[in-house]
């Protein structure tokens, strides 16, 4: 007869390892999306704000 209580045990066991690496996996992907979005959102910050500092100046004329 199949020792189901040790099959039982090992997966339990190598699913919860899966599920720390998913889970750690996850939260570093998270925190790496923010990181960029906020590289994002100041870049774009930085751009408007001199685009608006250049529309001020004299020497700036469209053509």
């Amino acid at each position: 007869m199949p020792d189901y209580k040790a099959m039982y045990y090992h997966l339990a066991g190598r699913m919860a390892t899966a599920v720390d690496a998913l889970e750690a996996t996850t939260k570093a992907l998270v925190d790496i999306t923010e990181k960029l979005k906020l590289a994002q959102q100041t870049t774009e910050e930085i751009f408007i704000s001199d685009s608006e500092d250049d529309a001020d100046c004299p020497d700036n004329v469209s053509e």
